[in-house]
């Protein structure tokens, strides 16, 4: 009996091993690649979501994984996503006039304008949906709180870039790292370092440095004085602002005829009024045909200019990596014989770089006037 029993548990136990190694058992106990695979998804969706960038402002924005579409809330803002790649762009702040659409691609020149500053159009942003915010201007309290508010108020994080001039190739390699597009970015940074370097080798005694009158408006009696972002341009290339002002400095002050007579003048760089249609050539002509201006020195020696601005201004409007190419420009303009600069190169390597646009020849006689 004990032998038959110890027969009958042999069996048992030799069909219990049977059972483990048949071809069920060991898809049981071997790995499962498909299940490793969704394994492995799952561990990246979960490490996927929001990432975290501190700003140039030192702000922690939250953004998602993926940036894919960007608005400024001002027009340097969206400039930067113009130049960086606009095909992000899902709108721009204003309406291009039909001069500034001649050196703009053309599936960019009627993007919705959803204005700027105090004046954007919150509603239609959150419509639009874009990925992020872009804030550009100098870093302050009120520039810090502009963009807290934008962010709280529509939901879209929203990045402070520095508008410092000396700030311009940071701003590029941090708008490449928002959107995942470094490569391109730090081409945009290369150029601006270098035009800075050029900008910062400049050095001319004060004594022998031009005097310079930068006129905008309608009647070209709108002035960036002395301090003001928007005569920056000046400063960088070691010219005077003859425009000075007491106490606190505004971006843009309106002046009378006689002041400019008293400041008197060796160079007139006009930007005419891109709200009015009104160009710089057209500024140039009138400038010189008043009467009131006839004995100013920039008049008598034939050295009143239009403002290269097709896009955007070289000088300024907006104050951003636009006066880069500004920079090459009037260091030439004001002092030839330092600087033997092939502008019109300059120009071509600028606006294919920046603008995505190979500059005809035509244009380069409507940008310069030559």
């Amino acid at each position: 009996m004990k032998k038959w029993l110890a027969l009958l548990l042999c069996l048992l136990l030799c069909l219990a091993l049977l059972a483990a190694c048949t071809p069920a058992a060991q898809e049981q106990t071997a790995e499962d690649p498909a299940t490793e695979e969704q394994t492995e998804q799952q561990a990246e969706e979960e490490a996927a979501g929001p990432r975290e960038i501190v700003d140039m402002a030192g702000r922690t924005v939250a953004l998602p994984e993926s940036v894919e579409t960007g608005l400024g809330t001002g027009a340097i803002g969206s400039y930067m996503l113009y130049t960086l790649a606009p095909e992000t762009m899902v709108g721009v702040n204003y309406e291009f006039n039909e001069m500034e659409k001649a050196y703009i691609l053309e599936e960019y020149q009627d993007l919705p304008a959803f204005g700027q500053g105090d004046g954007l159009n919150l509603e239609a942003v959150i419509a639009a949906a874009p990925s992020v915010l872009i804030s550009y201007g100098t870093i302050s309290d009120s520039t810090i709180s502009e963009a807290d508010g934008f962010q709280e108020q529509t939901g879209i994080p929203c990045i402070v870039l520095d508008g410092d001039m000396a700030a311009i190739p940071e701003a590029y390699r941090m708008l490449g790292e928002v959107f995942g597009m470094e490569e391109r970015a730090e081409e945009l940074a290369a150029y601006a370092e270098e035009a800075l370097a050029f900008a910062e080798a400049i050095d001319i005694p004060e004594e022998e440095r031009v005097t310079v009158y930068f006129g905008n408006g309608l009647e070209n009696l709108e002035t960036a004085p002395a301090g003001s972002s928007h005569a920056e341009l000046l400063e960088v290339v070691d010219a005077t602002n003859v425009a000075v002002v007491e106490g606190e400095v505004s971006s843009r002050i309106d002046i009378s005829a006689e002041q400019v007579i008293g400041w008197n003048p060796q160079v007139v760089l006009l930007n005419g009024e891109p709200t009015e249609n009104y160009s710089p050539q057209q500024a140039v002509e009138n400038f010189l045909t008043d009467s009131r201006f006839a004995n100013v020195q920039a008049v008598l020696d034939g050295k009143v200019y239009a403002v290269p601005k097709y896009p955007y201004s070289w000088f300024d409007r907006p104050p951003g990596p636009n006066r880069l190419i500004g920079i090459y420009w009037l260091s030439g303009l004001l002092y030839p014989e330092q600087f033997d600069l092939d502008i019109k190169a300059e120009a071509r390597e600028f606006y294919s770089l920046y603008y995505h646009l190979e500059l005809s020849d035509e244009q380069l006689v409507d940008l310069l006037g030559y």
